[in-house]
């Protein structure tokens, strides 16, 4: 039984839902603190502007110098960030080759109403597993019993994947430096790594060379969601 666990993301990247799609069993780390500097991927992703990346984000209340777990901040919305974004698609992505069948359904993620970035967050993500197809099993770690260990880092990780059932862990791209397969060692638990490079796909607007990296609205837009489920199953 494979686990992955991770903070939820907003429209995370086409590896993050590799690392889904792999799973028996994903997590949405909401119980550990956000990332201080602007929230990182938790309230940002990058998508195609003017031909480069840029970010698009959803904006949010931060308790400055204080402890903020990821499920307790909530969105400020009181700006307009979602039309803005939604225009950032029209106007950047209204040549792609699955814009219009695309944007109705993105749109409707991206007009969620919650008051947190978390259910935001895990409510899109699981919509969009839904539409291409991807059947793994969820869990919040807010709403598991084990998720209060007093544990952090590769040492929760482990201790939930316990708590689960799991034999293996997944782990993100990108773990390799903080990773301590000695906690997974101990626990009888498997340590594995999700290893995803996005195949090169065309993308509208991009210029000659692929740009990988880009939340995974940029390849439901340019692919669909058949050929994005084809990539992720790869």
């Amino acid at each position: 039984m494979i686990a992955a666990i991770h903070q939820p993301n907003f429209f995370p990247w086409m590896g993050y839902f590799r690392k889904i799609a792999r799973a028996d069993v994903f997590v949405f780390l909401d119980s550990v603190q956000i990332p201080r500097s602007a929230g990182r991927w938790t309230n940002r992703v990058r998508l195609l502007v003017g031909g480069r990346p840029a970010w698009v984000s959803c904006p949010i209340h931060r308790a400055s110098g204080q402890y903020q777990a990821i499920n307790t901040v909530a969105i400020d919305n009181s700006q307009p960030w979602r039309r803005k974004m939604c225009r950032t698609l029209e106007i950047n992505y209204g040549k792609s080759q699955y814009f219009k069948v695309m944007f109705p359904l993105l749109s409707g993620f991206i007009h969620e109403m919650e008051e947190g970035i978390s259910a935001y967050n895990i409510n899109n993500i699981m919509g969009i597993c839904n539409l291409i197809g991807i059947g793994t099993r969820f869990e919040v770690a807010s709403s598991l019993r084990h998720s209060n260990s007093g544990l952090a880092g590769s040492a929760l990780l482990a201790h939930l994947c316990q708590a689960l059932g799991a034999d293996t862990y997944l782990a993100g791209d990108g773990a390799d430096g903080y990773e301590r397969p000695e906690e997974y060692e101990g626990r009888g638990i498997s340590l594995i790594h999700n290893r995803f490079v996005p195949p090169a796909y065309p993308q509208v607007g991009g210029g000659d060379g692929f740009l990988p990296g880009l939340s995974i609205i940029d390849a439901l837009m340019n692919c669909g969601a058949e050929r994005t489920r084809e990539i992720l199953l790869m």
